[in-house]
C-alpha cells in the first residue's frame, strides 16, 4: 500500500496538461478532480466519470471525434489543419507533445518520401501504395510539391473509409494532382492490383498491433509489393508513453486507444520476421513515431 502511495505521488502533470487542468477548473471543479483522480489511479464514482465524459464530449470536437470514429483520419485531419477552437481541450490537444507530434510525423514523412521516391525512379516509373491512407495528405502534399508536372510516378491510396476518400479526392483535385493519384475504397489485405507496388507506406497502422499481428500483417501485404520494393511503416514509441504519458491517458479513456509501443529494435524484428531488410528509421522531431523503411528482397 505505502510503494502504491508512493508512485502516486511521483506522477507529474506538464505544462500543457497543467493548463488544461486550470481552464476546466473555471468551469467545471469537480470535472478536474475526476481527471486528476483518474490519472492518479484514485477511486472515482460511475456519477464523476460520467459527468466528465459529458462535459469533453460536449467541449471537444476533436476528442468528440475521436470517440466517434475511432482509429479514422478525422482526428489526424483536424491536427493537420489546426482548425481554430475556443475549447480549452481542444487547445491542448494541439499544444501537447503527442498532439504536435502527429503534425511533426506528417513533415517527416514529406522529408523522406521524396528521397524514396527518387532511388526508385532511377529505375523507371514509379508505383506507391498508401495502406490505411484515410486521404492520403502524406502523398497529396509531396506530390503536391515536387511531381506536380511528372507522369511517372503515381499512386493508389486504400482505406475502409469513404469519407476520408472523398476528402483526398477533393484535395487532390485542389492541388491539381488528381490525375496521379488513384482511390480505392477496401481492405488493403485483401487488396490487389494487376501492377505490384514499388513503395508501400503504412502510417499509424501498426501502433494498436501486437508483435504477431504486426508481422502477419507485414507478410500478408509482400505480394502486392514488388521484388527490391519497399515499405515505410510507422509505429509509436516508448518515448510518447515516458514524454506525454497524460495525453495518452485522455486518448485510452475517452476513445479507448489502446496503443503497443515499440522501439527500434523491436520494429526491425518485426520486420526480419516478416521477410524485409531493415535499411533504416526516421522520425518526428518528438521520436513519438517511428518510421521504419525495409526492402523485399526476395
Amino acid at each position: 500500500m505505502e510503494k502504491n502511495k508512493k508512485n502516486i505521488k511521483k506522477i507529474k502533470f506538464d505544462k500543457a496538461a497543467l493548463q488544461l487542468l486550470k481552464d476546466i477548473g473555471k468551469e467545471n471543479k469537480r470535472v478536474k478532480n475526476f481527471l486528476i483522480r483518474k490519472y492518479r489511479g484514485l477511486p472515482v464514482s460511475p456519477e464523476a466519470e460520467e459527468e466528465a465524459y459529458n462535459y469533453f464530449l460536449a467541449n471537444s470536437i476533436l476528442l468528440s471525434t475521436m470517440t466517434t470514429f475511432p482509429g479514422s483520419s478525422f482526428f489526424t485531419e483536424f491536427l493537420y489543419e489546426e482548425i481554430p477552437s475556443l475549447s480549452a481541450i481542444d487547445k491542448y490537444v494541439f499544444h501537447c507533445k503527442a498532439g504536435k507530434a502527429i503534425k511533426s510525423r506528417l513533415f517527416a514523412m514529406e522529408k523522406e518520401l521524396p528521397k524514396i521516391i527518387e532511388d526508385y525512379r532511377l529505375k523507371g516509373k514509379v508505383l506507391i501504395g498508401n495502406l490505411g491512407s484515410g486521404p492520403g495528405r502524406d502523398v497529396i502534399n509531396v506530390f503536391s510539391a515536387k511531381y506536380r508536372d511528372s507522369s511517372d510516378i503515381k499512386a493508389v491510396n486504400v482505406d475502409k473509409d469513404v469519407n476520408s476518400l472523398r476528402r483526398g479526392e477533393t484535395m487532390a483535385k485542389v492541388k491539381k494532382i488528381g490525375r496521379l493519384i488513384k482511390f480505392v475504397r477496401g481492405n488493403f489485405l485483401k487488396y490487389s492490383n494487376s501492377s505490384k507496388f514499388d513503395i508501400l507506406i503504412l502510417i499509424g497502422v501498426l501502433c494498436p498491433l501486437d508483435f504477431a499481428t504486426c508481422v502477419y500483417v507485414l507478410k500478408k501485404i509482400k505480394n502486392i509489393l514488388k521484388k527490391g520494393g519497399c515499405i515505410i511503416a510507422s509505429n509509436a514509441t516508448k518515448e510518447m508513453e515516458r514524454e506525454d504519458p497524460f495525453a495518452y491517458f485522455i486518448m485510452k479513456w475517452m476513445a479507448d486507444w489502446k496503443l503497443v509501443f515499440k522501439d527500434e529494435k523491436e520494429l526491425k524484428l518485426i520486420y526480419k520476421k516478416a521477410g524485409y531488410v531493415w535499411k533504416k528509421g526516421f522520425s518526428d522531431s518528438y521520436g513519438f513515431h517511428l518510421m521504419g523503411v525495409g526492402t523485399f528482397n526476395s
